[in-house]
């Protein structure tokens, strides 16, 4: 079997998906009435923060890949000011239609990426398959989850297909590269396609998982 190589996120995707990521996050914390310091960190976590959990709390192989070099940060602060323009702008305002679906989308592709991102990068370190499958998810979906802990908002529950989608996409990418010779890369876009569909169609027809028992009134 030929050497996989590992699967590396086209430079224009990687940086764009962080500068989305960044904008929605700033123009969260400006909804929020967060001041300069807050909008920054909103962006910051919503764009870097699976990295950052993958990195820091699982892998542990030296900093975390979004601060050893300046490209990450810069992005953010980039993101960071166009969304915080954008919040003050749409003046608390709910997001339009067109910027939500574009939105969406972004994060939908993202998840799958970054899912597959994590997944790889554990296996290259030697992690089974499910360890590498968890970190996957994680990768995908630590900066909203850590967003909604800033914000106290619930942005993976109760019952959206987030989660669910980023582990799908990390199985089947998990499961070819360990059970057949497609390549990282090809495995990669594989999972992201099916994360995307999965993501996308949970969004435009709302499925939902079903709650174990009723929340208290």
């Amino acid at each position: 079997m030929t050497p996989q190589v590992q699967f590396q996120l086209p430079i224009f995707f990687d940086i764009g998906a962080t500068f989305i990521w960044a904008i929605t996050g700033a123009a969260m914390g400006v909804r929020r009435g967060y001041d300069y310091t807050g909008i920054f960190v909103m962006a910051f976590v919503s764009a870097l923060g699976g990295g950052l959990l993958r990195d820091g709390i699982f892998l542990q192989h030296g900093p975390p890949v979004a601060v050893r070099g300046p490209m990450y940060l810069i992005t953010v602060l980039v993101g960071a000011m166009a969304g915080g323009a954008i919040g003050v702008w749409a003046g608390g305002r709910r997001p339009t239609l067109l910027w939500r679906t574009l939105s969406n989308s972004v994060d939908a592709l993202g998840l799958g990426a970054y899912a597959c991102v994590g997944a790889q990068m554990s296996l290259e370190m030697g992690l089974g398959a499910p360890s590498a499958v968890f970190i996957g998810v994680v990768n995908g979906c630590g900066g909203g989850l850590l967003r909604d802990v800033l914000t106290n908002a619930i942005w993976m529950l109760p019952g959206q297909l987030l989660a669910i989608a980023a582990l799908a996409g990390a199985i089947v990418f998990v499961g070819l590269q360990e059970l057949t010779n497609l390549g990282a890369t090809n495995s990669a876009w594989i999972a992201i396609a099916l994360t995307f569909v999965i993501r996308m169609l949970a969004i435009r027809y709302n499925w939902r998982t079903r709650a174990l028992r009723p929340p208290p009134t």
